[in-house]
């Protein structure tokens, strides 16, 4: 009966996985078009109002869905559907008054914090869109918790997939009609310049709500359609009832740990945006200058270094309940290897990504924004930041390892002190090196680098864990050094004869394959590291057909 748990468990937490892959992916190609349609100062833009909403979406919202779970698993364990019923009927009111109190701050003083505190009043047209998500990612917060509370990712995941393909479709036609709009404004009708990037920025800001509330009416559905299965269990259940207010002080209790980890840890952004904005603005830079930085440093350089960050942390996050079950079973050893596997197929995916970005980062940039003004300024930021993907995929996994074993409280320590050491350093790059935006490339690396050195020291002194080194890092690093190094060669040769910038597609193929046979060749990957992943016998067995493995 265990194992069959385990299994399940596992699946569902592959399910989920998967589709957090495809949603990441849909999410990271439509900014493509969207970016080229309202350029880096709209971006820009985009970007301030989305990280201001993303930050009260946090302190709002974000942790429902694992609080919700938590309660009402462990009230379905012991067949008290009764009181999960409860549970879930409270946590919808407590979602709908928080919800709509975030959409009235956010609302009426959107343009205090777009203008007056982030220095860019352009944003307050698309924070005032986003404030109407607010209320219905609160609902849908606890609708997706409710779902994972009965072990079932499926209608969380369809519903994810569906979101972020409306979220797609909704933001690049908004976004185009919107700065259609703004452009037609004559003088006088917009307090500020750039009125079509800020009327296109809000465009891009509409998918989001939009998307939510697609993906919030699927799960109503999906609800009512399972209510007859959960009256039969509720009217079968003895269990006594559970007052509403010890209800929301649990939920409460349960969602403060997890908004300081994860706002702590995502403020770096905001902080990075607001230190920047305000020292650009106290040395007297231009606005349109310093909103094109902030727009090409969030529109290009972080979209292309988030996708292996995304990849990565999807990957690898299917690996964590099977770390969390081997803690359940007090099973050290188990938990140490489900360790080991989860960060050398981490580095296995990071290693590789950095390194095309840091040698292909030109061309990419030209296939991808072939409107771009300045490609080889990207091109050096991209240069300039690989290492930032290997630092945050392994911070990333790092803290869901520490959550998993129980360990709430380090990472949002780990996260404050790297976050002051970001702050610090990014000042000090900007006052005294005159860096502009390779200040704030060079101090969010550093940030991912403390989070990743203060992890590990605490899995050692936790778990006596050490990383062993050879496998995970060192042979990675140099067949990702080799395959850069000859995708790069690959690509200036085939530049010199076909003159189409499809010529990079050709080049990132070429460095894949060659990368996979270096894997194998230098005995980097093996059998258990296949088995580890969703869908790992099948690979197996394809790479034992083609003798890449034995």
């Amino acid at each position: 009966m265990n194992s069959r748990k385990n299994k399940n468990f596992l699946v569902q937490g592959a399910i989920l996985g998967a589709s957090s892959i495809i949603v990441r992916l849909i999410g990271i190609v439509y900014r493509i078009p969207l970016t080229n349609i309202i350029g880096d100062i709209g971006i820009g833009y985009y970007s301030v109002a989305f990280d201001i909403y993303q930050i009260l979406l946090l302190l709002s919202s974000y942790s429902l869905p694992l609080a919700v779970s938590k309660m009402i698993s462990a009230r379905v364990a012991v067949n008290q559907y009764r009181r999960a019923k409860k549970i879930f009927n409270s946590a919808l009111i407590f979602a709908l008054i928080i919800g709509i109190c975030a959409f009235l701050i956010t609302f009426f003083l959107a343009d205090f914090f777009a203008g007056t505190v982030m220095k860019v009043p352009q944003s307050a047209v698309a924070l005032k869109v986003l404030a109407f998500g607010l209320v219905i990612l609160s609902v849908l917060g606890v609708l997706r918790g409710y779902f994972q509370g009965l072990g079932d990712m499926v209608p969380t995941a369809a519903s994810n997939i569906a979101e972020q393909i409306l979220n797609a479709i909704v933001s690049v036609v908004a976004a185009g009609t919107l700065f259609g709009y703004g452009s037609s404004l004559v003088q006088g009708q917009y307090p500020y310049d750039n009125a079509s990037e800020a009327y296109g920025a809000a465009g891009g800001t509409m998918g989001t709500v939009f998307g939510a509330l697609l993906a919030m009416i699927i799960l109503i559905v999906w609800v009512a359609s399972r209510n007859r299965k959960m009256s039969g269990k509720i009217r079968e259940d003895t269990s006594g009832p559970e007052s509403t207010g010890i209800i929301l002080k649990v939920l409460i209790m349960t969602i403060v740990p997890v908004i300081l980890n994860t706002a702590i840890y995502n403020l770096s952004s905001i902080v990075d945006k607001f230190i920047f904005s305000n020292v650009m603005a106290a040395r007297g830079m231009d606005p349109n200058i310093r909103d094109g930085l902030i727009g090409m440093f969030s529109g290009k350089y972080w979209l292309i270094v988030n996708i292996p960050i995304a990849l990565s942390s999807a990957l690898a996050s299917s690996l964590i309940p099977a770390i969390v079950a081997s803690k359940a079973r007090k099973d050290k050893n188990g938990v140490i290897e489900k360790i080991r596997s989860a960060l050398q197929i981490t580095t296995l995916v990071a290693f590789p990504c950095a390194a095309g970005i840091g040698f292909l980062g030109g061309p990419i940039i030209r296939f991808l924004f072939p409107s771009s003004s300045d490609p080889d300024k990207i091109a050096l930021m991209l240069a300039v930041g690989c290492l930032t993907v290997v630092f945050y995929c392994i911070s990333t996994i790092t803290n869901s390892i520490l959550q998993g074993i129980d360990k709430m409280r380090i990472p949002v320590l780990h996260s404050a002190f790297s976050l002051i050491v970001n702050a610090v350093l990014l000042v000090l790059l900007l006052n005294i090196f005159d860096m502009d935006v390779f200040a704030w490339i060079i101090a969010d690396m550093v940030f991912a680098f403390v989070m990743c050195i203060l992890n590990a020291i605490s899995l050692k002194r936790i778990l006596g864990y050490r990383q062993e080194k050879v496998r995970t890092f060192y042979l990675p690093l140099l067949a990702s050094l080799i395959m850069g190094g000859l995708a790069l060669l690959i690509n200036t040769l085939l530049s010199k004869v076909i003159t189409s910038s499809f010529v990079v597609i050709i080049s990132i193929i070429a460095a894949v394959i060659i990368y996979v046979l270096l894997i194998f060749k230098m005995h980097i990957i093996n059998e258990y590291n296949l088995r580890s992943l969703p869908g790992g016998n099948k690979l197996l067995r394809i790479f034992r057909k083609i003798h890449l493995i034995k």
